[in-house]
C-alpha cells in the first residue's frame, strides 16, 4: 500500500511541475494522461457493438433463411425449352 501511494504522489509531483513549467507542458501532460483511458472507452464500445450486433445480425440470417425458403417454395420455376439457344442470341457474334 505504501508503493502504491509513493507512486501517486509521485505522479502528482510530477504534473504539478509541468503546470508550473507552462501551458504547453500542461496540455501535453494532460493528454498523455487521457488517452489510456479514452482507448479503454473506445474498446469497451467497439466490443459492446459487436456483441449486440452479432446477435441481431443471426437472428435477421435466420429470418432471411426462412423468407427464402417460402419465396423458392411459391415461386414458379420456368426453364425454357432451348435455354443454350437464348444464351446464343445474347452473345455478341466475333466474326464480324
Amino acid at each position: 500500500m505504501d508503493h502504491v501511494s509513493t507512486f501517486f504522489k509521485s505522479l502528482w509531483k510530477t504534473v504539478e511541475t509541468k503546470h508550473e513549467e507552462g501551458l504547453y507542458n500542461t496540455i501535453c501532460l494532460a493528454v498523455l494522461l487521457v488517452l489510456p483511458t479514452v482507448i479503454l472507452i473506445l474498446a469497451l464500445i467497439i466490443c459492446c457493438h459487436c456483441c449486440c450486433c452479432r446477435q441481431k445480425t443471426g437472428s435477421a440470417n435466420i429470418q432471411s433463411e426462412k423468407k427464402k425458403k417460402k419465396k423458392n417454395a411459391e415461386e414458379d420455376l420456368w426453364i425454357s425449352a432451348n435455354p443454350k439457344t437464348m444464351m446464343l442470341e445474347k452473345m455478341p457474334s466475333l466474326s464480324a
